[in-house]
């Protein structure tokens, strides 16, 4: 095998075993789609994942802040001592729970981190941390534990529903307007 001249510098170059430098590059795109049609992408970006903060973020979203009285916000308004680290974890872990059981989702789904055109993104805060916290690798649990670890910003779930596209696209319409 015999390096290639023509590349200068510190770097190894390439590698062929030819006389002649390769003249062509060979790239191939799978035609794998999905059998089950669209998902839903769930992504937090732009956000500090800080369990205070995600509380504070969701509260503001909220449309109910005002009849909320173990609000992080108002117990700062009415001068009440702040929440400590754990209670804010509980707090949202219970805000995840609640609002898990109200998505029109199914108890389980698949997950993946690839997303295909005619994907659609939520956008609603609370709908976007309850899914990554109950969601690993490859599975969503509605009912298992919220796991806090999960929210990062960067993170990206698309959540894949079984029937066809249509039923699909109905699905993520009404997940959008929650």
């Amino acid at each position: 095998m015999k390096r290639d001249k023509r590349r200068k510098g510190a770097g190894s170059g390439l590698l062929h075993n030819m006389s002649g430098a390769p003249q062509a590059q060979i790239q191939h795109k799978s035609p794998h789609r999905r059998v089950c049609g669209a998902g839903v992408i769930f992504a937090l970006e732009n956000i500090d994942a800080d369990p205070e903060k995600l509380l504070r973020s969701v509260e503001r979203q909220a449309s109910n802040l005002s009849t909320d009285k173990r609000s992080w916000l108002l117990r700062h308004v009415a001068g009440q001592a702040a929440l400590t680290e754990a209670e804010v974890e509980r707090d949202l872990r219970e805000r995840i729970n609640a609002h898990a059981l109200t998505l029109p989702l199914p108890p389980a789904a698949l997950v993946t981190d690839r997303a295909e055109n005619g994907d659609e993104r939520c956008t609603d805060l609370l709908s976007i941390i309850t899914v990554l916290a109950k969601s690993s690798g490859h599975v969503y649990l509605r009912d298992k534990e919220p796991n806090l670890a999960q929210i990062r910003p960067g993170r990206r779930v698309i959540l894949l529903f079984p029937g066809g596209r249509a039923d699909t696209e109905s699905r993520s319409a009404r997940i959008l307007r929650v």
